[in-house]
């Protein structure tokens, strides 16, 4: 398990230096306005995608198993095409969000639920590498994408990003499916196969993905609150900190995901709890020296890498250093609960973050402004732990 950990952490380390790589070049090339607006996209995406993934997201993990991957196919890539059409016609009649934006955006999220279906198939298979690689391969492609357009062929604002998104996951797609062809019988199977299908993804789906749409909530809702009501350019003045911030949840994120796929694989749900207990511990203490190393790094250095414009990068984050501390410990508690089948302890405390998030960021954001974006979040992140570490608690002592 060691080496699966080591080796989804490095990928995972590799994601986000290529995401913060893509968000330098956007900052520094074309200001915080363009960052601002490449921001709600990936943001709006993430909506999508989590919809997608009800059918075709880290389910899978659970219910290939216990299953025909075959049988499983067919409807998630149904149910991906279904959700990018609705998101098309929805964001078309949203009244804030930018018309233009509508079809990249339903584009971007077909293309990626497609190649994440396939890198979720792998990840059950136990395939980590080869999953890891999926995951590493839109990014790369994406950065090599968006410095095509910037410096080649002169295309210097949002669009940019979209056509290195197309390219990237349209060729992700099609290297994962290579990939997952061993595993992949036929896939010609009846209507009464694909509805028995339905029904299994749907009931585990479901509950997986709103424990995730809330948990999406939590980390992103204030973002829109941010953007619309203050600015586009102190979203992407504040997307840069948070960007930072969130990178040492790599280490908690590559905990779950691999304990995630071992608790779903075995019956010794005992030894799981022990093991979710100590992993639990080392992703606090890990992620507490990371960010305390990230708060030594003088402002003047995010001046030199990012421009003059996010000046204000680390003052705008200052708030949030405790909740992202706080929180590295639900990533691992969670991946415990999805391994089990359990969503209830999740959906609740997710729910309880949500709530907190929506009350304190009203207040907060129109008065401090990205400050109270922070700060808002903060006590988002400690309401959700605080509940999940009571659930996991009164398990431990049944």
């Amino acid at each position: 398990m060691k080496g699966q950990i080591v080796n989804t952490l490095f990928a995972r380390a590799a994601s986000t230096f290529l995401n913060f790589l893509i968000a330098l070049v956007i900052a520094r090339h074309a200001g915080p306005e363009v960052k601002g607006e490449v921001t709600l996209l990936i943001t709006t995406v993430w909506f999508v995608l989590f919809f997608s993934n009800v059918l075709g997201g880290p389910v899978l993990v659970y219910v290939v198993p216990r299953s025909s991957i075959e049988k499983l196919l067919v409807p998630a890539y149904l149910w991906s095409v279904l959700v990018s059409l609705v998101a098309l016609a929805f964001l078309y009649w949203f009244p804030t969000f930018p018309v233009s934006m509508a079809v990249p955006v339903a584009a971007i999220g077909l293309l990626s639920s497609l190649a994440g279906i396939h890198q979720t198939v792998l990840l059950a298979k136990k395939e980590i590498n080869k999953s890891n690689f999926i995951s590493l391969l839109p990014l790369a492609l994406q950065t090599a994408g968006v410095l095509l357009c910037f410096y080649v062929l002169d295309v210097h604002d949002v669009n940019a990003y979209i056509y290195a998104s197309l390219a990237a996951y349209a060729i992700a797609g099609i290297f994962s499916g290579v990939y997952i062809r061993n595993y992949v019988g036929r896939l010609q199977v009846s209507l009464s196969e694909v509805t028995a299908e339905l029904v299994k993804l749907f009931q585990h789906g479901f509950m997986y993905q709103l424990v995730e749409i809330l948990q999406l909530l939590n980390l992103r809702y204030y973002f829109f609150q941010l953007g619309l009501q203050q600015g586009n350019k102190y979203l992407g003045i504040y997307s840069i900190g948070i960007s930072i911030l969130e990178s040492v949840w790599l280490i908690p994120r590559s905990m779950a995901t691999v304990h995630y796929v071992s608790t779903s694989n075995t019956t010794e749900i005992e030894k799981e709890k022990t093991r979710t207990i100590r992993l639990a511990q080392i992703s606090f203490i890990a992620c507490g020296a990371a960010l305390l190393l990230i708060w030594l790094v003088p402002n003047e250095v995010y001046v030199y890498v990012f421009g003059k414009g996010f000046s204000d990068v680390k003052h705008s984050v200052r708030f949030l250093y405790p909740g992202i501390w706080v929180y590295s410990v639900w990533h691992v508690l969670g991946s415990y609960y999805f391994g089990t089948g359990n969503y209830k302890p999740l959906l609740l405390s997710n729910l309880a973050g949500v709530v907190v998030l929506m009350v304190s960021s009203a207040f907060l954001i129109p008065q401090y402004v990205m400050s109270g974006a922070g700060l808002a979040a903060t006590l988002s992140f400690a309401a959700a732990t605080g509940l999940l570490v009571f659930y996991f608690g009164r398990e431990l002592n049944r």
